[in-house]
């Protein structure tokens, strides 16, 4: 059906799902990959859509380059890897486009019939460029980009009253606005239909239906039949603006990200063998408002949206697995009904958690035990070619046990593709938080910069090794030379 694809983006988004969404319609078929609820990637099996027509489109490529492209691309490569490794395309130029080519393919689905057919569990390939931006904002600029002011009227009923999402994981979404969706935004309080609310907002009649109809396709708005028994507070919807083209990375992640990205990965290990009242850190006597503020609290600190934070880049799937087990206490406890029920259980089993303790030890060897198999594995399958699948092995390794050693392996192997670039990186910088002085890591960041022409960077890596380590002759001497150069450069 036509419209029918914004719900069902909203939905999987809700059920944090992992795989592949294809959308069959006018005879041809469009891919999209989730991964935790948020959409990675937009592949389009219609010719003008794919990524070789797109640049030619753009004017980044002439058509010709993109047909001799095609031609010597190797067996395997994917078209966008191969004009990156190529050098005709870096690796940042590549993800904007595909980030525009996937606004204009799910634009031209909003309004298109479609069938619908999802395959859980489908992985994104790993060499696979993908799409930054939340799901979220993905709606909203596709609604932006609609030929129409009536194409964007189709997703509004004017009678409805117009209210704020009271789904917690949509209020907390992040999400890109305009000046006019944030304007519009700010007056909504519950009790203003739709039409009301265009004669209460200076706005011109495209702008107000395109910027109502991105809220609302986004889930940040939804439409009701009945009007709030009294004024609601506004959102506060979490837009994180874009970082400046110039802005420094940091060397490491400070000491409040590296807890943040434990606490991660230890709270997704153990909180599904938790009860729901030590999921939300309360005890069994806690009030209904108590419970409310708190799961409000939890929802927000582990928003699977925080992924867009560098240091949690690599936790998606352990934020969603935390937020889904936060919600589940919460659907349990919010309700006095089923929160009656639930006590009653546990009075039931009171022996329940005497073997907690024991079940953690357990879980914990077992959780070593994988570990220890990965990164042996993937030592035998780097030596071997197979540089895929060993990093694959290697990621599972640092999410269930992160150690410096194994985070620089990766780092190592993920470097060999460009498009793996900005994963190493991560890695790297969790390394040298993990083991500050850690000398195989520093070289390594150095080398990054360095390749990078980023001598400043670079210097500034090294010496960090000679604040552990005065007396390292290699580096004091790479680092004199940093300095020749730089004066020669002023000369």
């Amino acid at each position: 059906m036509a419209g029918g694809l914004p719900p069902l983006l909203r939905e999987l988004y809700r059920l944090l799902v992992s795989g592949r969404l294809d959308v069959t319609g006018r005879g041809a078929t469009r891919h999209l990959w989730f991964e935790a609820g948020q959409v990675r990637a937009v592949v389009s099996e219609v010719e003008e859509e794919k990524l070789g027509k797109w640049l030619v489109g753009r004017g980044v490529l002439e058509a010709s380059q993109m047909a001799l492209s095609l031609l010597r691309q190797p067996e395997g490569v994917r078209f966008g890897s191969f004009l990156v490794q190529g050098g005709v395309l870096t690796v940042k130029a590549l993800e904007q486009e595909l980030e525009s080519l996937s606004v204009t393919i799910v634009s031209r689905m909003l309004v298109e019939l479609g069938e619908y057919r999802f395959h859980d569990g489908e992985q994104l390939p790993m060499d696979a460029a993908s799409i930054g931006m939340t799901t979220a904002s993905l709606l909203a600029a596709a609604v932006r980009g609609l030929a129409s002011e009536g194409e964007a009227k189709g997703f509004i009923n004017p009678s409805g009253y117009v209210w704020t999402a009271q789904d917690a994981l949509l209020q907390y979404q992040q999400i890109q606005l305009t000046p006019q969706e944030g304007y519009l935004l700010s007056r909504v309080d519950g009790t203003s239909t739709a039409a009301q609310l265009q004669r209460l907002a200076p706005m011109a009649g495209g702008e107000f239906s395109k910027a109502l109809a991105a809220l609302l396709v986004a889930g940040v708005l939804e439409i009701r039949d009945s009007s709030a028994a009294r004024p609601l507070a506004p959102p506060k919807v979490e837009s994180t603006p874009e970082p400046p083209a110039e802005a420094e990375e940091e060397l490491q992640y400070n000491a409040q990200q590296q807890r943040e990205y434990a606490d991660v990965l230890r709270l997704a290990n153990e909180i599904r063998h938790k009860d729901y009242y030590r999921r939300l850190g309360l005890s069994p006597g806690a009030t209904q408002d108590q419970v409310h503020s708190r799961f409000l609290e939890f929802a927000k600190l582990y928003h699977p949206d925080r992924a867009r934070e560098a240091h949690l880049l690599s936790v998606r799937n352990e934020l969603a697995q935390i937020y889904s087990a936060v919600q589940e206490a919460y659907d349990a406890l919010g309700n006095p009904e089923k929160r009656s029920r639930y006590e009653q259980t546990l009075h039931e089993s009171p022996a329940q958690n005497v073997d907690a303790y024991k079940e953690e030890q357990r879980r914990r060897a077992a959780r070593g035990a994988v570990v220890d198999a990965n990164v042996s594995r993937a030592k035998e399958l780097a030596r071997a070619g197979d540089v895929g699948m060993a990093v694959h092995l290697l990621d599972q390794a640092v999410r269930l046990n992160p150690q410096a050693e194994t985070l620089l392996t990766l780092a190592r192997l993920e470097f060999k593709n460009p498009m793996w670039s900005q994963r190493a990186l991560d890695h790297l910088k969790h390394a040298v938080a993990l083991a500050p002085d850690y000398t195989e890591a520093w070289l390594e960041l150095a080398n990054f910069w360095g390749t990078r022409n980023k001598p400043d960077r670079q210097r500034q890596c090294l010496e960090k090794i000679l604040e552990f380590d005065p007396h390292n002759d290699d580096v004091t001497a790479t680092l004199a030379a940093l300095k020749r150069q730089k004066t020669g450069r002023k000369r």
